[in-house]
């Protein structure tokens, strides 16, 4: 899982995931449903940067895949069938998503934890077949509307394609939905995030057959 269909693409070196981590923070910055789980704007930017470094971290202990651009302008972490952030990638990631989690504010971290847990749950409910999912897609602000976006995703579709399993992934931004949906996904379910009244959209994109 180290090439990419997409010559302007590349796997993340482990090395550079605190690099994806500051991309994905800087474009969940403005996110309605991070900003209201980190509702303190001076402090947001870093929780996130941090947050998406251990969950960057994580997803490669798992055996994820962290996709990038070639001048590492945009992420895609993947989680392949059958894996998932469990304990042994927990240990193998030095525990960074759990150290994250504790050293948050009270709120934040029951907000967060309360969140996760919901869309894990919804997940199993309505995946329990294999699948492809991506945990985590984000363009660095400066770089939206250049298409990378698309490119990570259509990416993962061919691998995805290539083993014949469905794509899942949870959205909570209502112009995304379209975006992923003429990308051949279709929404299972529309659930409101518990604690904060925010819509999630629970999208799969099914096998296509040639």
């Amino acid at each position: 899982m180290t090439d990419s269909a997409d010559p302007k693409l590349k796997a993340l070196p482990p090395e550079d995931h605190t690099k994806a981590g500051a991309v994905l923070g800087r474009a969940f910055r403005d996110d309605p449903m991070w900003g209201a789980v980190f509702p303190d704007i001076d402090s947001r930017s870093e929780l996130l940067t941090s947050m998406f470094t251990a969950l960057t971290k994580a997803t490669l202990a798992a055996r994820g895949l962290a996709e990038t651009t070639l001048h590492g302008d945009a992420v895609a972490l993947w989680l392949p069938p059958g894996e998932d952030i469990g304990f042994w990638a927990m240990v193998k990631s030095g525990f960074t998503l759990p150290r994250f989690a504790m050293r948050l504010p009270g709120a934040d971290r029951k907000r967060m934890l309360a969140l996760l847990k919901q869309l894990e749950n919804r997940k199993k409910a309505l995946m329990p077949q294999r699948h492809w999912y991506l945990s985590a897609i984000g363009v660095d602000p400066t770089h939206q509307g250049e298409g990378l976006g698309s490119a990570l995703v259509r990416s993962g579709l061919h691998r995805a394609d290539h083993e014949n399993t469905p794509v899942y992934l949870e959205t909570e931004t209502v112009g995304n939905v379209g975006f992923y949906e003429h990308l051949g996904f279709e929404v299972l379910e529309q659930v409101t995030a518990v604690g904060l009244d925010l819509p999630v959209w629970l999208m799969q994109r099914p096998v296509t057959l040639a």
